[in-house]
């Protein structure tokens, strides 16, 4: 079951709210002022969290608990002999709960930034940071394989990096920034330790059956 088009996905909502900021943002702000800035910020993460809540619902409304999933297959990625990659998202209720705390808690958190940086004046750049770490946060929830959530994993680790270090004419804080950076590139290191080693393990069979 579709859980969701893609111009209404959860996952990619904020990924348009990022993409407007970080590369119109700017101009927007130069021209219109902040208002319209935290606007498409705050406006794709509440339609964000109106999705999530609503296929949350959906899937505790039904009533067989095996039928209690939802796949989006948006594209193939990758098909090379028994490895087949798509671009695909899921949900069962513990991602659609994750899912639903992320983005009603993220948005939240972007109300609460158009009054913390108000007087920032590099405000677009802030949110579009700010939208782009829930684009990834949701990759890595909702992402039906571990390629998804390692891309997902990745955004994280870079939006940390991005926001901790988001004064980096101050020294301390562009090197909290670096120290960030670091650390994620050894979580990176475990992360693909661990899918070689389950690779390794199925011999390339992710989807292969359990019995």
């Amino acid at each position: 079951v579709r859980f969701a088009q893609l111009a209404v996905h959860p996952v990619f909502l904020p990924a348009v709210g990022a993409f407007i900021n970080l590369v119109f943002g700017a101009m927007i702000q130069k021209r219109l002022g902040k208002t319209p800035i935290h606007a498409i910020a705050v406006g794709t993460m509440v339609l964000s969290s109106c999705v999530a809540i609503f296929f949350f619902v959906k899937l505790l409304l039904i009533k067989d608990p095996s039928q209690r999933f939802f796949l989006d297959m948006v594209w193939p990625m990758l098909d090379i002999g028994a490895v087949r990659v798509d671009l695909a998202f899921a949900m069962d209720p513990l991602a659609a709960l994750m899912a639903t705390m992320v983005t009603v808690v993220a948005t939240a958190i972007h109300i609460y930034s158009t009054g913390y940086m108000h007087d920032e004046p590099s405000y677009w750049r802030f949110f579009g940071y700010l939208n782009l770490f829930c684009f990834s946060m949701l990759m890595l929830v909702l992402g039906d394989n571990l390629i998804i959530m390692f891309f997902g994993w990745e955004g994280v680790g870079l939006c940390s990096y991005l926001l901790i270090g988001f004064w980096y004419k101050d020294i301390k804080k562009a090197k909290a920034g670096m120290k960030a950076f670091v650390v994620n590139r050894i979580g990176d290191f475990g992360f693909i330790v661990g899918m070689s080693a389950l690779f390794w393990g199925l011999l390339g069979m992710w989807d292969a059956p359990l019995a």
